[in-house]
């Protein structure tokens, strides 16, 4: 085994130095290191933008058609197909590989949209309706419901609409090896009453079975 002062003799140690004190190419190698992350973190940027772009304008063209829903004449089907038209010919030029679905529900008033379930006297403190309990029957089914709007129904003057819709589509930038997702799924809903065209039906007063 050669001996540390016969290394030094032989210049293997003047060698040593050298290599242990080159930086050439250094640069290179850093990139190569910290390239990965940063393209990563543009990659997530740009689809991050792109998702909230689409979200703007699929929020903004629902809200239009949420005022669309309002109006008088919003109750025929025709008129309710050129509307959600609108809203998918509007995103589509966004991301043309949108898909959307809608959902339409009535309720009598903000109260009731709000609490869902039919306003009632709970007398026992059960949390139920029973035993003769009055309740508000405001989408006029004949029964106490814990959901009590009128689905698929825009409602009639002075309601109160509430228009849900999904929108999925193929990412632009797939992420299938982070997220196992190879699409975006977005979800807006808005709140509104109808236009008073008319006095608004009083919802009635009934009774809960025993």
């Amino acid at each position: 085994m050669l001996s540390w002062q016969r290394i030094r003799e032989r210049g293997s140690y003047r060698r040593l130095v050298a290599v242990v004190t080159d930086q050439r190419a250094a640069t290179l190698i850093e990139f190569a290191i910290l390239s990965p992350v940063l393209l990563l973190l543009m990659y997530g940027g740009l689809a991050s933008i792109h998702t909230f772009y689409v979200k703007a304008v699929f929020e903004g063209e629902l809200q239009k058609a949420a005022r669309d829903y309002s109006l008088e004449d919003a109750g025929s089907v025709d008129r309710q197909t050129v509307i959600k038209g609108k809203v998918e010919r509007a995103v589509k030029e966004v991301i043309n590989t949108a898909n959307l679905s809608f959902d339409v529900t009535s309720y009598h008033d903000y109260k009731n949209a709000k609490a869902k379930r039919e306003e009632f006297v709970d007398a026992n403190s059960d949390g139920i309706c029973n035993n003769d309990e009055s309740y508000v029957d405001a989408n006029n089914s004949g029964s106490w419901d814990l959901e009590g709007g009128r689905s698929a129904n825009v409602g009639g003057s002075k309601d109160v609409l509430l228009l849900k819709a999904t929108l999925t589509y193929a990412s632009i930038m797939p992420m299938q090896w982070w997220t196992r997702a190879s699409s975006t799924t977005l979800t807006a809903s808005t709140l509104l009453r109808n236009q008073p065209a008319s006095d608004q039906a009083a919802a009635p007063l009934r009774k809960c079975a025993r």
